[in-house]
């Protein structure tokens, strides 16, 4: 288990799992923020133990420790697209992510999911764009979703 776990990057309503008898646990993303939970936080949002199946290897609460590797930043990646072709792609990822999520996503506030990049680049195939889409940056996140 990595020991550079950042228990900041944990949404505040993350609910932590504290069975340690799990058989998932190792593998489980709510009991490594369990584990990882520091004294900055009072009061914490858990998994209900009485809610815990007894066959743990089928808990519906389980999320995988199994990082996304994920993009960031929106701001160049019409640069090369031919100008005819980037209001109306530019109009559709509003379209899609809404305008929020968008410029969220544009000012790297927002990590594009690996399905969020399939998105975009079967978006540049349909106006027969072939270059892969350049995205800011990229980096190797748990998700919580």
């Amino acid at each position: 288990m990595e020991n550079n776990f950042d228990y900041q990057a944990v949404p505040y309503d993350y609910a932590h799992c504290f069975n340690n008898r799990c058989t998932q646990s190792s593998q489980c993303l709510r009991h490594l923020v369990a584990k990882n939970s520091t004294s900055q936080c009072p009061t914490l949002r858990i998994v209900n133990p009485n809610c815990i199946p007894a066959d743990t290897a089928a808990c519906p609460y389980f999320n995988s420790t199994q990082k996304l590797h994920v993009a960031w930043g929106l701001k160049h990646l019409l640069d090369n697209v031919p100008y005819k072709h980037g209001n109306a792609i530019r109009h559709e990822l509003i379209s899609h992510f809404g305008k929020t999520n968008y410029y969220r996503h544009y000012r790297q506030e927002r990590a594009l999911l690996p399905q969020d990049q399939e998105y975009i680049r079967q978006l540049f195939r349909s106006y027969g764009i072939t270059a892969e889409p350049q995205f800011e940056r990229y980096s190797d996140e748990y998700y919580y979703g």
